[in-house]
C-alpha cells in the first residue's frame, strides 16, 4: 500500500470508530417501541381498574382499542405487561414500572396544561418593572403586595434609575413598562404616556441636625450630596438659586445610589432634595427631617417639575401577566 492509501484507510478507520460511537437516533426505548400519547391514559387506567371494559368506559373508546394499545406496547418492550384473567388484568413486574412511570408523565402533563393556563390567565410568569425614585415609597410596594395576594407565582422584578435610563431600556425590550417621567427628547417612538403624580420635593437632613428655618443665602452655604448633573432632581436644584440671580451651591457631592445618599447623611452635617414622600418613608424611623425653609423656596423647588406616570410601548404585545400587573396598576394609582 501506498501512503496515500494508508492515509485513506486510516480516515476510514477512524470514520466507522466514531459513527459506531454516536448515539443512534432510536436508540430510546420509547421511540422503538412507539409509545404514543395515548398508551399513557391506557396504562394508567388499567393500574387503577386493572379491568379492561372499566378502562375502556372511562377513557371513551372500545375494549378492542385498549387491548391493541397493549399489544403494541408488549410488542415493543417485547416482554408482558399484564397477565390476563377471567375477571381483568394484572400487572406483571414489567407493566407496574411502565404504570408508575406513566402515572408520572400525566401528572407532568397535567401540571403543564394547569401552567399553560397560568400564563394565559396572568397568573404566572416574569413581569420587569423599571421606576424612578418616589414610586417606591408607597406605589410599588402596595402593587406589589396586591400583586403577591392576587397571583402568589407570579415573578416580579424592579428595576430603578433616571427616567431617560429606564425609558431607552423599556426601548430595548427589557421592561414590560415604567413608572417614570415622560421625556419626548429622548428619540424613542411608540411609546404612551399616562400622567400619575407630581412628586414634590424638599429639603430633608438627617432627623435632628437642622432646627431653625434656613433661608436660601443659608442653603447657598450648606454642605450638599445630590444627584449628578444632568437628572431631573439636579436641574429643579440648581434652578432654584439660577432663577435668583445665584450660582448654584459648590459644596456639593454627588451620588446617585439612595444608600449613599442617606448614610452621608447619617454621618455629616450635609443636606440632600429629595421627594417627601421618599423623606416621609425614612422619617417614620427617625432617620431623616424635612428642613424647614423660608417661604417660596419650596414653592420655586417644584415650579416647573414633571409629573410622572406610566410608561407603555406596544402594550398590545405585553405577556397576559404583565397586563395584569398593569392593570393592578393603575387600579391603585386612581386610589391614591
Amino acid at each position: 500500500m501506498d501512503n496515500q492509501q494508508i492515509c485513506n484507510f486510516a480516515k476510514y478507520i477512524y470514520k466507522w470508530i466514531y459513527l459506531s460511537r454516536m448515539k443512534p437516533l432510536n436508540n430510546n426505548w420509547f421511540v422503538r417501541a412507539r409509545l404514543k400519547s395515548r398508551h399513557i391514559p391506557v396504562l394508567v387506567a388499567l393500574g387503577e381498574t386493572c379491568n379492561l371494559n372499566r378502562a375502556a368506559e372511562g377513557l371513551g373508546i372500545s375494549q378492542p382499542a385498549i387491548s391493541k394499545l397493549v399489544k403494541e406496547l408488549e410488542d415493543g418492550l417485547e416482554v408482558p405487561l399484564f397477565e390476563r384473567h377471567a375477571r381483568g388484568v394484572v400487572p406483571t413486574l414489567y407493566g407496574e414500572a411502565v404504570i408508575r412511570y406513566a402515572r408520572r408523565v400525566q401528572t407532568s402533563l397535567d401540571s403543564a396544561f394547569d401552567e399553560v393556563i397560568a400564563l394565559r390567565a396572568g397568573h404566572r410568569g416574569h413581569v420587569r418593572i423599571g421606576t424612578i425614585l418616589t414610586p417606591c415609597a408607597d406605589l410599588l410596594p402596595e402593587l406589589i403586595r396586591q400583586v403577591k395576594q392576587l397571583h402568589p407565582n407570579l415573578e416580579l422584578s424592579i428595576h430603578t434609575g433616571s427616567s431617560r435610563d429606564l425609558m431607552t431600556t423599556l426601548n430595548d425590550g427589557e421592561l414590560d413598562f415604567l413608572v417614570a417621567r415622560f421625556f419626548a427628547d429622548v428619540g424613542l417612538s411608540g411609546m404612551h404616556f399616562e400622567p400619575l403624580h407630581k412628586e414634590p420635593l424638599c429639603v430633608c437632613a438627617r432627623a435632628g441636625l437642622i432646627d431653625q428655618r434656613l433661608s436660601r443665602e443659608a442653603l447657598h452655604q450648606a454642605d450638599w450630596v445630590l444627584p449628578p448633573s444632568g437628572s431631573v432632581l439636579r436641574y429643579e436644584f440648581d434652578a432654584l438659586f439660577q432663577q435668583k440671580g445665584m450660582l448654584p451651591p459648590s459644596k456639593v457631592v454627588n451620588a446617585e445610589n439612595l444608600l449613599m445618599v442617606t448614610t452621608l447623611l447619617e454621618h455629616n452635617n450635609m443636606l440632600t432634595v429629595l421627594p417627601r414622600e421618599v423623606v416621609a418613608h425614612y422619617a417614620r424611623y427617625n432617620m431623616l427631617a424635612v428642613v424647614d425653609v423660608e417661604a417660596g423656596i419650596e414653592e420655586d423647588l417644584n415650579r416647573s417639575l414633571m409629573a410622572y406616570g406610566i410608561i407603555t410601548k406596544h402594550e398590545d404585545l405585553l405577556s397576559p401577566s404583565a397586563k395584569s400587573v398593569l392593570t393592578q396598576l393603575r387600579k391603585i394609582a386612581q386610589s391614591l
